[in-house]
């Protein structure tokens, strides 16, 4: 049996012109993508290039930001697919990625039958931060699924070098994390009285 994955995927472009662009791309799959599927599987061209035009069908959920289409560089995008083709949506991923290795991809993706849920910054088709919640308590409701995001779209609508926010979002966190242990912690009897 196969579960369904989704993904919610931001992207952070340069300019209104690189967003359309990506927008674009996210739909086409290479030729050396399709070329080795096509080996891997031993399926006609023709038939993986059908195969992957379904799989890959990324549908703009919506702009980011309350600006017009004309001077917008920012959209969600979703897509849903079966987990054994994981595989090939990330290769697909990373590649559209290194073609546009300014822009910034914020991946969430979820997997609601096995309760799991992760996050992934990419750039430049590599994944330059993730965070995984596997331990869910609860199907599909996140557990201690951090917004590793926060960081990088923040640098973004500030206009900050890539990643330089990093180090002090987390120092934010930890100190943010131990003022609340500190004013509701207490050990575990205290709290089941409460």
């Amino acid at each position: 049996m196969s579960n369904w994955i989704d993904y919610d995927l931001d992207v952070l472009a340069n300019s209104p012109a690189e967003i359309n662009q990506i927008t674009g791309r996210l739909g086409k799959p290479s030729d050396e993508l399709k070329n080795w599927l096509a080996k891997q599987f031993g399926q006609p061209l023709s038939e993986v290039t059908e195969n992957l035009k379904e799989l890959l069908e990324f549908k703009v959920i919506t702009n980011l930001g309350y600006v017009h289409d004309s001077v917008n560089k920012a959209r969600r995008f979703g897509i849903s697919f079966k987990d054994r083709c994981t595989g090939i949506v990330r290769s697909h991923l990373r590649e559209v990625s290194q073609t546009f290795p300014k822009a910034i991809f914020l991946l969430t993706y979820c997997d609601m039958q096995s309760s799991y849920s992760g996050k992934e910054v990419i750039r430049d088709g590599e994944v330059i931060q993730s965070i995984h919640n596997g331990n869910q308590k609860a199907q599909a409701v996140d557990w201690a699924l951090l917004d590793i995001f926060a960081p990088f779209r923040s640098e973004y609508e500030s206009g900050l070098k890539f990643g330089s926010l990093w180090e002090k979002w987390l120092d934010d966190l930890i100190a943010g994390t131990q003022r609340l242990r500190d004013r509701y912690g207490g050990d575990d009897e205290s709290r089941s009285q409460s």
